[in-house]
């Protein structure tokens, strides 16, 4: 059984996890005394999902060769773009919908994914190679038009939604991005081999772009600490929080196969 197989087998059974988040009821979010305990039992819930991020990370890591991170890395590099393009027409298309107060941090953010994609370009280009002929998986094409599929939906919240979505994305790439980097040490075909020096580059890139992403997923949390203040905003919330959890799962584990078949 190929790795991308195992991690489809173990994502199924990970199904009740965002349903459940989806599925939760006003009695229980009545329950919460203050947005603090709210985004608590919103991080506890999620946990098997962005600790099996954790996993998909460190077992591509450990087990990819030359050609399996050429490929990986092909969807990171559009990945980069394609995040800052997302927080760019949030606050361009959308500016009169979001709190001023979260306008520069938007901004960073937008710098952060340029940075990223430059740095995700050099490391493939280290590795021997190219974006030419590159065409995205689907899942992650559904995953970056996510926002403007389920932020819309209530326009009233619009702000709320699309932090749900797209930042829960960040918080489940800072697992991911951990699982990654402790686990290529241990990858002896990429760190024993001509292109340990490149390997070693992704190695650390990985810990650069994971504090990132830890301030991205900070955007939502302060947002949901001053909007979380009722059941109708944590229903808000949860909406598309729970639909980016099951694609960007989907979306990970697709890669991790497709890399595996050099299909990317």
């Amino acid at each position: 059984m190929t790795v991308g197989e195992r991690l489809w087998e173990k994502a199924r059974g990970l199904r009740g996890v965002w349903e459940g988040i989806a599925r939760a009821e006003e009695d229980l979010l009545r329950q919460f005394k203050d947005p603090v305990e709210f985004i608590d039992w919103f991080k506890a819930s999620a946990d098997p999902v962005l600790q099996f991020h954790y996993e998909i990370g460190y077992q591509w890591g450990v087990s990819t060769d030359v050609e399996g991170v050429r490929s990986w890395l092909r969807q990171g590099v559009w990945n980069e773009w394609a995040a800052a393009s997302d927080v760019a027409r949030i606050v361009n298309e959308y500016r009169d919908f979001i709190d001023t107060e979260f306008m520069t941090m938007f901004a960073q953010q937008i710098s952060d994914e340029g940075r990223h994609l430059y740095l995700r370009s050099r490391i493939l280009r280290a590795f021997g190679g190219s974006m030419e002929g590159f065409q995205p998986i689907k899942e992650w094409v559904e995953l970056f038009e996510l926002p403007f599929v389920c932020a819309p939906k209530r326009m009233e919240w619009f702000q709320v939604r699309a932090t749900s979505t797209l930042q829960v994305v960040e918080l489940t790439s800072v697992y991911h991005h951990r699982g990654v980097h402790d686990a290529l040490p241990r990858n002896a075909a990429l760190m024993e081999g001509p292109y340990r020096a490149a390997a070693v580059a992704l190695q650390e890139s990985f810990r650069e772009i994971e504090d990132d992403e830890l301030f991205h997923w900070s955007i939502a949390e302060r947002m949901w600490a001053k909007y979380a203040r009722s059941p109708e905003a944590m229903r808000n919330i949860l909406d598309c929080a729970a639909e980016a959890l099951r694609v960007s799962t989907e979306a990970r584990v697709r890669r991790v196969e497709l890399a595996e078949k050099r299909a990317i």
